[in-house]
């Protein structure tokens, strides 16, 4: 008797240690989400409009009452039509949301849903979207063709499935998914790492990677190929959420991924083939660098970081006009956690030469920034329970 008591205590001791230890790795990652929302110390200066060739800008709100909204995208006839969390495309439409399509599919869970979309660059001919969502199974990005009257999408084509999803403690962390048209013509995809910590180097999984494919989502040429699935352009990323496409590749750059690190050292890199340096093992240790250049001393450099703690970067663009004078050409970049619209000013070789801050805790947190016709900036906001907005920003 006295030693199944024994036994008993024995076995319950151990379950208590276990429930522990879970217990508090739950809370460890807790602590690191809350950290994640929490704004940050920033020492960026605030820009002075009107002043050195800073145009003075006019904002107006185009349309609020939105819940987070995540991307915005021009058709030719200069039609808004941007993406929300929970799963719809829309459009403005005589100052009103128009729902374009929704999807059903979706599974909209923390960081996860309908994310980023883009319209074709030849939209004109093919009258092509693309937007990436989570589904119970995967994130995916598809295609749809918008109707001739552009009410609605049809014709749905999954071009690009498989990326993996988080279910689990805390769902849609680390969905990631940004994708851009660049300059040769292919669709580049910027994703997460799910949360998962053999993710990012994985030369199979799509996840914690920039993607590039063609229209129908096969593997555009010139990608890393080897043991890496064809569509992988380059790897090691922690959560992509941001692309910045030039109109022309520069010295042979198409642009720029922006990305959040664990709770410092946000990265903004080069779009290069090769290793970007995260790699989370073993299970998922937030404790390693966001460019480990021990492990991995080929690693690309980043050619920015947010130091030491993180303001959660997000979608990003180069800002084109000549009326924004002296910000013409800068790039524009979405702040989520600090809550403004970051401007970085880069040499010839993609080194920050400065950075300046607008709209600074004024809309809240944004979550893209794109460039629409009239040489407007358009921003989005993602805070959510129908306090989001769509602003366009003119230099006057």
């Amino acid at each position: 008797m006295g030693y199944a008591n024994g036994m008993k205590k024995g076995i319950l001791i151990v379950f208590g240690s276990i429930a522990l230890i879970v217990v508090v790795l739950a809370g460890l990652l807790v602590f690191r989400f809350q950290r994640s929302l929490a704004p940050a110390p920033d020492n960026a200066p605030a820009v002075s409009q009107g002043v050195g060739g800073i145009p003075e800008l006019t904002e107006e709100v185009v349309l609020s009452g939105l819940s987070n909204v995540w991307d915005v995208g021009f058709l030719p006839n200069e039609t808004l039509i941007f993406t929300e969390r929970a799963g719809t495309i829309s459009k403005i439409s005589q100052g009103k949301k128009a729902v374009l399509h929704t999807i059903s599919n979706i599974y909209a869970r923390g960081e996860g849903g309908l994310l980023g979309m883009a319209v074709d660059p030849d939209f004109a001919s093919n009258r092509y979207v693309y937007a990436c969502y989570n589904t119970p199974r995967d994130i995916r990005v598809s295609r749809w063709k918008v109707n001739d009257d552009a009410t609605a999408l049809g014709e749905q084509k999954d071009i690009v499935t498989g990326m993996p999803v988080n279910t689990g403690v805390f769902p849609g962390r680390h969905s990631g998914c940004r994708p851009r048209f660049g300059a040769d013509g292919f669709l580049w995809i910027g994703t997460g790492d799910t949360a998962a910590g053999t993710t990012p180097q994985d030369p199979r999984s799509l996840g914690g990677k920039v993607l590039r494919v063609d229209r129908d989502g096969k593997a555009a040429p010139g990608n890393l190929g080897g043991a890496f699935d064809p569509r992988i352009f380059n790897y090691g990323h922690r959560n992509v959420q941001g692309l910045a496409m030039y109109a022309q590749p520069k010295n042979g750059l198409y642009g720029y991924s922006v990305e959040h690190g664990p709770d410092k050292d946000d990265e903004i890199n080069p779009l290069r083939p090769g290793n970007m340096g995260w790699n989370p093992v073993p299970l998922y240790n937030e404790l390693v660098p966001m460019t480990d250049k021990k492990k991995y001393p080929n690693a690309i450099d980043p050619i920015w970081t947010s130091g030491g703690s993180t303001i959660a970067p997000s979608g990003m663009t180069f800002i084109s006009g000549k009326s924004w004078k002296g910000l013409e050409g800068r790039l524009a970049m979405a702040v989520l956690k600090n809550q403004h619209v970051r401007i970085l000013d880069l040499d010839d070789s993609g080194k920050v030469k400065s950075q300046e801050v607008l709209f600074e805790k004024k809309y809240g947190r944004i979550r893209s920034v794109v460039m629409g016709p009239g040489d407007s900036l358009y921003l989005a906001t993602d805070n959510g329970d129908g306090q989001d907005e769509i602003i366009k920003v003119t230099p006057r």
